[in-house]
């Protein structure tokens, strides 16, 4: 049996790691949990790659690091293979993120993506040290993004995922926005039918399908001398309703209250009422 072809996106081609890197580790046991205090031990976190790498972040399931030759590899049973069709899009409308090199599936379950690096830090570091000035103009900056973004459509009127398949986190494709909110409603049986009924009546049926990152968060975000310089984490990104990015902007965690104050600085429309009817699904669909 031949060795096996993965797809080269960007040249030079970079070899795969050894078999023996890219299996997964297996999720541990409730027990090992509760010892650790909820955290993963460390035996059961994603392991590196390259013996000689440096590990930037590393969570259970997932890791990234750093190699001696200024790239990075993210990888691990959590990372999605369909993260690379984002990074196409994006390529294509020049935004900031990361150039991938290669990318492929690992044997059991996730994938392994080999891409260029980003320089700076992480907007989540940097703002604190930000002066009120230099906050409104990176905003100002994520706003450009967005908008180049929303201006491209769906080319087939999809609300989806960019691969166009079924996508672990939003589901789909779904060929109209009433097949979407159904599938956004779907919220447990134990909420009063009432109120299931009242939530999907009050979601609207007329919104495009525009490119979404789907979750910028400060810390998806690399700055640098008070630039942005890249976009990361494009695994959720799609064709979604003109308001998703807008209600997934203050649903993702940040640990700087004042983030949330700049929205109508980062977003040209924004969508307060779509927001609140969304914190009411939540409510029933997140315990």
């Amino acid at each position: 049996m031949g060795t096996p072809h993965h797809p080269t996106l960007e040249n030079p081609p970079v070899p795969p790691p050894a078999a023996s890197k890219l299996v997964p580790q297996n999720r541990p046991p409730l027990a090992a949990l509760i010892r650790n205090g909820g955290k993963y031990p460390p035996e059961y976190m994603a392991q590196p790659q390259k013996p000689d790498s440096t590990i930037i972040h590393q969570l259970q399931g997932r890791i990234v690091e750093l190699c001696v030759d200024n790239t990075v590899i993210k990888s691990g049973e959590n990372i999605e293979i369909d993260e690379i069709h984002a990074l196409r899009v994006a390529k294509e409308l020049q935004l900031p993120m990361p150039k991938v090199y290669e990318a492929y599936p690992l044997p059991a379950r996730g994938a392994s993506i080999h891409m260029s690096y980003v320089p700076g830090e992480t907007l989540e570091t940097a703002w604190p040290t930000m002066s009120l000035d230099q906050k409104q103009d990176v905003a100002l900056q994520l706003r450009a993004i967005i908008d180049t973004m929303r201006s491209l459509p769906s080319d087939d009127n999809a609300f989806r995922s960019c691969s166009g398949a079924y996508d672990v986190y939003t589901g789909g494709p779904f060929v109209d926005e009433q097949s979407f909110n159904d599938f956004v409603v779907d919220i447990p049986k134990s909420a009063p039918k009432v109120i299931r009924e009242g939530l999907r009546a009050r979601l609207p049926c007329n919104h495009r399908a525009v490119l979404t990152h789907g979750d910028l968060s400060p810390r998806n975000i690399m700055v640098h001398n008070n630039r942005i310089t890249g976009l990361l984490d494009w695994e959720v990104a799609g064709w979604f309703p003109e308001y998703w990015e807008y209600i997934k902007f203050f649903e993702r965690p940040c640990r700087h209250t004042d983030w949330f104050d700049y929205a109508t600085d980062i977003f040209s429309h924004p969508y307060p009422e779509d927001l609140v009817d969304y914190q009411g699904i939540y409510h029933w669909v997140r315990p």
